[in-house]
């Protein structure tokens, strides 16, 4: 996708390069807008969980949010999708999270968007990012949406050979990278038993039916990678929201628990939670519960962040 292509009844798409922190590297983005419609826009930022990339049906989000007057900017992480970044498809939560401000301060200095009427979303891992974002006051979030969360909160894993071998080829892929080696990649979905980051019941089934063409999704992660994960903690600064955040949790979510979900609800009278019977991929676009999710969103936005 490149250059601009209009839906002139829906909306306006541009693909663009954002230069990122890093020197070099850009993250390539679409900037979805609504056509012939009065502009500032309020904007929404957007970006994709764990491993996965902007290809894999957040533009039935966007497409959706923009018919009801309001603009757009997916984006792939440094070292994911279609952004630039070597070693490729290693995870550091703290190049994610400025990544997201990056696109912000993007957005904040476009004069055809809102910087007053700016949002966050995020589904899955970049859900945690939605939280730990609309945290920052400096950054001035008008509200955000986090959609079967990550909160930190993770279901126990049963201890096993795998887990050791897991956990061996992540401490061998540290070491190999610390002398320049090439990184040490496991897959980032797998079924139950075998060696992955998410091998959860359904992960490999779900993840899957959510991506266009096979292609599009490498399915690896750096091993050292897992070392992220229990280190990072959405729901530590929860209590320091002062935007709405609206938490869509799904009931039997073996991935991101639901009382993750509650436990954030809790700190925080700014959460509104919906809840949804139903496991973590079910929300998304051509599953059971989309439409729910979504309708959940788009009344949100129209009660705190009007189009």
């Amino acid at each position: 996708m490149s250059g601009i292509v209009e839906d002139e009844a829906r909306f306006v798409l541009e693909a663009m390069k954002i230069p990122s922190a890093t020197m070099g590297w850009n993250l390539d983005a679409w900037q979805y807008t609504p056509p012939r419609r009065r502009s500032p826009y309020p904007v929404i930022v957007m970006a994709h969980g764990l491993s996965a990339n902007k290809l894999m049906s957040l533009r039935a989000y966007a497409e959706s949010f923009t018919e009801r007057g309001y603009a757009c900017v997916l984006f792939d992480y440094r070292r994911w999708g279609a952004s630039d970044g070597t070693p490729r498809h290693c995870l550091f939560v703290s190049e994610q999270l400025e990544d997201y401000r990056t696109v912000i301060k993007y957005c904040r200095q476009k004069p055809e968007f809102d910087p007053n009427r700016l949002l966050v979303w995020g589904t899955s891992f970049s859900g945690g990012h939605c939280i730990t974002l609309a945290s920052e006051a400096h950054l001035n979030i008008r509200a955000a949406i986090a959609q079967c969360p990550f909160t930190g909160k993770s279901l126990p894993m049963p201890f096993s050979t795998t887990v050791i071998k897991t956990v061996g080829l992540a401490i061998w892929d540290v070491v190999n990278q610390a002398f320049d080696g090439r990184p040490v990649y496991i897959p980032a979905v797998a079924i139950p038993g075998n060696v992955g980051v998410m091998t959860a019941p359904g992960s490999v089934e779900g993840m899957l039916a959510i991506v266009p063409t096979p292609s599009d999704y490498p399915n690896e992660m750096s091993a050292s990678s897992i070392f992220e994960l229990p280190f990072y903690n959405p729901t530590a600064s929860a209590a320091s929201l002062s935007c709405p955040l609206l938490l869509i949790g799904l009931e039997c979510d073996n991935l991101c628990p639901f009382s993750g979900v509650e436990d954030i609800a809790k700190l925080t009278k700014h959460a509104e939670v919906v809840r949804i019977s139903g496991d973590h991929f079910e929300a998304y676009p051509g599953q059971v519960h989309h439409k729910t999710s979504l309708q959940a969103q788009l009344e949100f936005l129209q009660r705190h962040v009007p189009g």
